[in-house]
């Protein structure tokens, strides 16, 4: 008993303790009797529990059973409703796929920065180019990708603004090289939590119609043929020159061309020529004007040409005989050469008229003119004008022709040394004595000769001319000084000026230090550094310098202290007010810049006694002018020399 009880379950020894039971002694009846009674009761609640749990199990099981066959109905009918859906779908996609596959439109879809993050086939065949160059990219970026600034500023607005967008025209550059033209349609994409993750849409491809649109304008406002505005956009033009002439008080040139023999090259060689021929003229008078000029063909053989800013009657003739000499080039055709000639009537404005179809009617009336004086020139409407022109015109052949036949000649005038009395220099100056008219001043020919082009040509006779008397001079055993030549700005950027120096120098037998070179201040600022080079080479002949006009122009410090030259010469309006205070510190300044740049100061057109002694007080080293010796021929101013 006692091993038995020591073995006994825990929960055993733990109710016989409750019922006061020894489990190490044989209880008495009434204890082994409760004893009983409790293991017959815990094992009747057992037997409950085992049931109660039984039978929830059973429930829960029914239960589970009932609710696993309604999910499965549920998920058959999920399933049936998700193939359904999914069937409806892809009939949808192949749908919209068949319709944009038939279509020239196709799909696009941009992410939230704006890069193409899809792509329907068809843009790939719009662009002729690999979808694969296209994806991942901006719109913007891709190669050969064209759009005006306002169709930009558009898009760019709508994308700040996350608003849809409609047509945004832009062209594309193909890979073959071609050119595409897309409209763009799109609206911005939001997610379910209403945050914007890009715009998709639609691409067109309107090629077609934007070629026919600009073919339309191009009919409405150009010329087919040349490619010129044509009549209707040439009034617009001519309007608003009016316009802009009488807001700022300008003026403007108006040409009427009409080309002489167009008829007779339409019926010798056929329309085809003279289709070639209205080409030909339209390119060159292109070629010949200015990108501020004014083109137009009125139709037929009739040109117009506009000229604006500020037109002087010299200037617009000279226009007009570049227009005549670059239309009477030959022009080849198939297997011949076909000659024409042109007429060109000028009228200006305010001069002539202030109404557009004024200036018209005159031009057409200057033209008619020309042609019935014997074609291929040009005429002014205004009489006077074209008088005036005329001048200049017969002036300029005949200064072309003085070059080689004579009338022109060099006059000398001497520079005295104030110091010693003596000749240290002598100043060629070119005079022109005309056939008919006498002497001519120079002021107006040298003006006539850098209008005509013709100053470089001018310039070489004198060095020349210069070279040539210097050595005669010598070969007569006379010693001139140093002759001084005048330069101007177009011969300082001529190529020619150094070759022209060495040639005349060598031709001549003369050393560079027997010439000196005088350049104004107005050429040497307008030049800005450009000519050093140039003027360096001529020094490194021996050539001297000498600063011209001092006073009158703008040159700083820096840029007189970088010329190479050995002279500054004052400007005679201040000589010619000495000995006035404001003169007198005026050249006393010029005398000490001079010096203090290493020069020689040379006062200019010194006319009396007062002027030559406050020279000589200022420490003035040269001077010039009628009072010391009047410019003269080269005969006359040997004498000079000889004393």
């Amino acid at each position: 008993m006692s091993e038995g009880a020591e073995a006994a379950h825990p929960l055993l020894r733990r109710q016989l303790r409750r019922l006061g039971l020894d489990p190490q002694a044989v209880p008495d009846l009434p204890g082994w009797k409760a004893f009983v009674d409790r293991v017959s009761r815990a094992y009747g609640e057992a037997d409950q529990d085992r049931y109660l749990m039984e039978r929830s199990q059973s429930l829960a099981s029914e239960e589970m059973a009932t609710l696993n066959q309604a999910l499965r109905h549920e998920r058959d009918l999920l399933e049936s409703r998700i193939a359904e859906r999914t069937e409806a779908l892809r009939k949808s996609e192949d749908r919209l796929a068949s319709l944009v596959s038939l279509s020239s439109d196709w799909v696009w879809e941009k992410d939230e920065r704006g890069y193409l993050s899809y792509l329907s086939e068809g843009a790939a065949i719009t662009a002729k180019k690999p979808l694969g160059e296209l994806l991942g990219r901006r719109v913007q970026q891709i190669d050969g990708f064209e759009c005006d600034e306002r169709s930009i500023q558009a898009y760019v607005h709508a994308w700040a603004g996350r608003q849809p967008f409609r047509d945004l025209v832009h062209a594309l550059r193909s890979g073959d090289g071609s050119t595409c033209y897309v409209s763009l349609s799109g609206e911005p994409v939001f997610d379910a939590k209403g945050v914007f993750v890009g715009y998709r849409g639609v691409g067109t491809d309107v090629t077609a119609a934007t070629l026919a649109s600009r073919q339309l304008t191009l009919m409405a406002r150009f010329d087919l043929l040349t490619g010129l505005p044509n009549r209707a956009q040439f009034i617009e033009e001519l309007d608003r020159a009016v316009a802009r002439a009488r807001r700022a008080e300008g003026q403007f040139g108006l040409c009427f061309i009409d080309l002489d023999g167009f008829k007779q090259v339409n019926d010798l060689h056929g329309h085809a020529a003279g289709d070639e021929v209205l080409r030909a003229t339209a390119a060159r008078l292109l070629e010949e004007l200015r990108q501020s000029d004014f083109v137009a063909r009125l139709g037929g053989d009739e040109f117009v040409v506009l000229l604006p800013g500020k037109v002087t009657p010299a200037g617009l003739a000279r226009a007009g005989e570049k227009m005549l000499q670059a239309i009477a080039q030959p022009i080849a055709y198939q297997d011949r050469q076909l000659t024409i000639q042109g007429s060109i009537g000028i009228a200006l404005y305010p001069e002539d008229s202030t109404e557009a179809r004024h200036l018209v009617e005159q031009a057409d009336a200057a033209m008619y003119l020309a042609k019935q004086e014997g074609k291929n020139q040009v005429r002014f409407y205004t009489g006077t004008l074209a008088r005036n022109v005329a001048r200049q015109f017969a002036m300029e052949l005949d200064l072309r022709q003085s070059f080689s036949v004579g009338g022109l000649e060099l006059h000398f005038q001497p520079r005295i040394e104030l110091a010693t009395g003596r000749m240290s220099g002598v100043e060629a100056l070119v005079r022109w004595e005309h056939p008919q008219r006498g002497p001519v001043p120079p002021a107006e020919f040298v003006l006539l000769a850098e209008e005509r082009g013709l100053i470089v040509q001018l310039g070489r006779w004198v060095l020349d001319a210069a070279c040539r008397q210097i050595r005669r001079w010598r070969d007569a055993g006379l010693r001139p000084p140093r002759c001084a030549i005048n330069l101007s700005a177009h011969q300082l950027v001529s190529d020619a000026l150094f070759d022209d120096m060495c040639h005349a120098l060598e031709r001549h037998g003369l050393e560079g230090a027997a010439i000196e070179l005088e350049l104004t201040e107005a050429v040497i600022t307008a030049q800005h550094g450009r000519a050093d080079a140039l003027l360096l080479r001529l020094r490194a002949l021996g050539v001297h310098m000498a600063i011209d006009d001092f006073g009158t122009g703008t040159s700083s410090l820096s840029m007189l202290h970088r010329l190479p030259a050995q002279a500054l010469k004052v400007d005679r309006s201040f000589v010619g007010r000495l000995p006035d205070d404001d003169a007198m510190s005026v050249t006393r300044g010029a005398i000490a810049l001079a010096h203090g740049l290493g020069m020689r100061a040379v006062a200019e057109g010194v006319e009396s006694a007062a002027q030559l002694q406050t020279l000589k007080e200022l420490g003035c080293d040269d001077a010039q002018g009628f009072l010391l010796g009047r410019p003269l021929p080269a005969d006359a101013f040997a004498a000079h020399l000889r004393n």
